[in-house]
This record gives structure tokens, C-alpha cells and sequence, in this order.
């Protein structure tokens, strides 16, 4: 406030606070770049992620490495327990997975039963990289292949009775090591893809890695 000379005689501020809002707004943001079912990052962040795995690698000279994983013979336990049971097999499995890797890894649900895994900055040697990458795959391919309890609630006319079902499964497994200057996103993709069907083709439970012409 001025008086009549224009001399500042005080100030008169309005706040609101805006933290509600801005929590609903991060939630939001959340829920737009994570599977629903899984919480894991979903394909749009993914695709974020692999775009700043490739600066990071031009910069560095580091290999990074994209897997592929797609769960064998899935259909059968959506077709014989039901879609509850599959959706409880995802969750665990996102979990194990997830166990698996370091905190800087990405692990996301590409959709249905496949998921991606995405190791960044591992070795300037790709042989090492390789290495690497055939270790963290192994060991996500035995912990998925453990047995699984499913432990599923019955609807609302048995809502207190609980039945348990013992779950084996086994998942074939793409991967492919790059460098940035190696190929586009969609390349990198397309050849862990590539990579899982061979694995697939093998005899499933197998992992395999992308050999350019192969």
C-alpha cells in the first residue's frame, strides 16, 4: 500500500496451499507411467528410460543390455484357474524379477505376460557387458521358475474361504547388448523381441542372445 506520495506504507500477501493438489497431480503422473496391476514402469517409461540408457552410453561407452521375458505356456493358467490366478502369477512374478536386478536397473510390464528388463552402463568390453547380462538373465530364469503359491479369495457368496494353488512355470528370455550408436530404440527392441521367439523356438525355459544375421 502507497500513501498519497507514493511512499510504500505496508504489503498484503495471499497464500493457498496447493499441497493437495499437487500430490493428486503426482499420483496421476504415477499412474500414467506404471502397469496398474504390477506397479512396475509400463511402456511409455520404458521407452524413457531406454532413451537415457542410450545418452548415457554415448557418453560413457558403456554397454547396456534389454531383455525380453515372456512367461511359457501362460494361457493355460488363465484357462484352467481363471484370470484372478494369472494376475497373482504377473504380481509375483514382477517381484521376483524385480529382486534380481540393481536399484539403477529398469524392470517393466510390456503388457499381457511379458516383461522387460533393462540394465544400463555395465561394461565398456562387450564381452564383459555379455557376461553380465548372462548372469542377471540366469538368475531371473531360476527365480521365476521356483514354485508359486497363488493364493486366491473365492466371490462374494464364499467370501471367507480361501484356496491356495500350487503354480509351476517356466519363462524364455531375449537379450540383446548395445551401445547407443548400434541401432534406434525401435531396433534394440525388435532384437531382444527376435531374440525371446528363439528361445521360444529352442524349446522355452531358455534364454538366448541376439546375434546380428543370426
Amino acid at each position: 500500500f502507497y500513501d498519497r506520495n507514493r511512499r510504500l506504507q505496508g504489503v498484503f500477501a495471499a497464500a493457498r496451499d496447493i499441497t493437495e493438489r499437487k500430490q493428486a497431480e503426482k499420483q496421476i503422473l504415477k499412474l500414467a507411467l506404471h502397469d496398474s496391476l504390477t506397479r512396475l514402469p509400463n511402456r511409455h517409461l520404458l521407452n524413457e528410460r531406454l532413451g537415457q540408457t542410450m545418452v548415457f552410453s554415448k557418453r560413457s561407452g558403456r554397454h547396456s543390455a534389454l531383455m525380453f521375458l515372456d512367461v511359457d505356456h501362460f494361457k493355460t493358467l488363465n484357462d484352467t484357474h481363471g484370470h484372478l490366478a494369472g494376475d497373482l502369477l504377473l504380481i509375483e512374478m514382477a517381484r521376483r524379477i524385480s529382486s534380481c536386478v540393481r536399484q539403477a536397473d529398469t524392470v517393466a510390464r510390456f503388457g499381457g505376460d511379458e516383461f522387460v528388463v533393462l540394465l544400463s552402463e555395465l561394461d565398456k568390453n562387450k564381452t564383459e557387458a555379455r557376461a553380465h547380462a548372462g548372469m542377471v538373465a540366469e538368475k531371473i530364469r531360476i527365480a521365476l521358475s521356483s514354485p508359486y503359491l497363488l493364493e486366491m479369495t473365492h466371490g462374494e457368496t464364499k467370501p471367507d474361504e480361501e484356496t491356495t494353488i500350487e503354480y509351476h512355470c517356466t519363462t524364455s528370455i531375449g537379450v540383446v547388448v548395445f551401445l547407443c550408436q548400434e541401432g534406434s530404440q525401435e531396433d534394440i527392441m525388435k532384437w531382444a523381441d527376435t531374440a525371446m521367439y528363439q528361445a521360444k523356438e529352442s524349446g522355452r525355459n531358455l534364454i538366448r542372445f541376439y546375434t546380428p544375421g543370426a
